[in-house]
């Protein structure tokens, strides 16, 4: 295993855990490699609630196409940026900003690490032009591989720190490719959404005057503006070109913007307008899926409890039974090979991912 000087470790741990990265959005680099993120989701459900004499039935059907284009800087790196270890995970996120930062400014260095003193001048010149600044976002994350940068040149020598930059990480082996989504990435979003509730509930203080009860919920969607915002900067996805393996931080569901009518007696409310979240059964179910996969793409069907109120409302109380029909397909391919609808894909087929 190679490891870095402890001084350089301790300095830049704290200050980065929590901040993912984004690929820069401007002229796409010389040995960058672009991959489609796409997934299909189709969800039925149905669901039966009870609180007494109270009681509905709830039906839902939902569906989200996902097609999002992800970007590698080309580098093989020999550690995993989303190891399953989560020691060893704290260790190799605050390393890769420090190699972005310390990059960037070699760059603006004339190709050569400066002193701190000159870093932080650099960094200075650098954010006035206002040349790494697309959206808050990005610039938080350039500060963050900046911060991380300067606190190893202060900690460390010129020569030391090309070492580490030479080097394709702690482990030997250089095997993982890094992606990012970035600023202006192409997005394409269908959803379609629809919950129907009905029933008999009781609104009286004792809760004993029973009245016909309906809700429906619907949306049919290309997503939000910030839907399409969050997937150009949400995923972080390695990929084990030795191995074959790939690996989601989290996988991000829309909430399709829909409305929302309740029905009580034989008065119907005012329509609402309102996000509608997929059911968290789904959303982590999926996510798992997701975090460790042999190959670039599957597909799968599965039946899972669902005990949380479709409608969100857990003011009601009583229980709630039912289950959910899951049929999901995904796939993670080079852009030159991505098609517009995902391929047929069989669960488990452990071909090696090549780049």
């Amino acid at each position: 295993m190679r490891t870095r000087p402890n001084r350089y470790q301790a300095l830049i741990t704290a200050a980065l855990l929590a901040v993912p990265a984004l690929v820069s959005a401007a002229a796409k680099p010389a040995n960058a490699i672009d991959r489609v993120f796409e997934f299909r989701l189709l969800v039925d459900g149905q669901q039966s609630w009870k609180n007494g004499l109270q009681a509905t039935e709830a039906t839902t059907r939902q569906e989200y196409v996902v097609r999002t284009t992800l970007r590698s800087d080309g580098f093989l790196y020999s550690d995993n940026l989303l190891d399953a270890d989560q020691a060893l995970r704290l260790e190799i996120k605050p390393q890769f900003y420090a190699r972005k930062g310390l990059n960037a400014l070699k760059a603006l260095n004339g190709g050569k690490l400066p002193s701190a003193e000159a870093a932080d001048a650099l960094a200075e010149r650098d954010s006035k032009t206002g040349a790494s600044c697309f959206d808050g976002y990005e610039c938080n994350n350039r500060a963050v591989e900046r911060l991380a940068a300067i606190n190893a040149l202060k900690a460390n020598s010129a020569e030391e720190l090309e070492e580490f930059l030479a080097a394709p990480g702690i482990a030997d082996v250089p095997r993982y490719l890094y992606f990012f989504g970035y600023a202006g990435c192409p997005v394409s979003i269908k959803l379609r959404y629809d919950v129907q509730v009905k029933g008999t509930r009781a609104f009286d203080r004792d809760r004993k005057k029973l009245e016909p009860y309906a809700l429906s919920r619907s949306a049919d969607s290309p997503g939000s503006d910030d839907d399409r915002k969050t997937l150009c900067e949400k995923y972080v996805v390695t990929v084990d070109t030795l191995k074959g393996g790939v690996f989601v931080e989290n996988l991000f569901l829309p909430s399709p913007p829909g409305t929302s009518v309740t029905t009580r007696g034989s008065s119907a409310g005012p329509i609402e307008q309102l996000p509608l979240p997929p059911p968290f059964e789904v959303l982590n179910w999926t996510s798992e899926k997701l975090r460790s996969t042999p190959g670039d793409q599957f597909k799968q069907a599965v039946t899972l409890p669902i005990t949380a109120p479709l409608d969100g409302d857990y003011t009601i109380q009583g229980s709630f039974t039912g289950s959910l029909m899951v049929n999901f397909a995904w796939s993670f391919k080079p852009a030159a090979a991505a098609k517009p609808a995902l391929p047929p894909a069989v669960q488990g087929a452990r071909k090696p991912v090549t780049h």
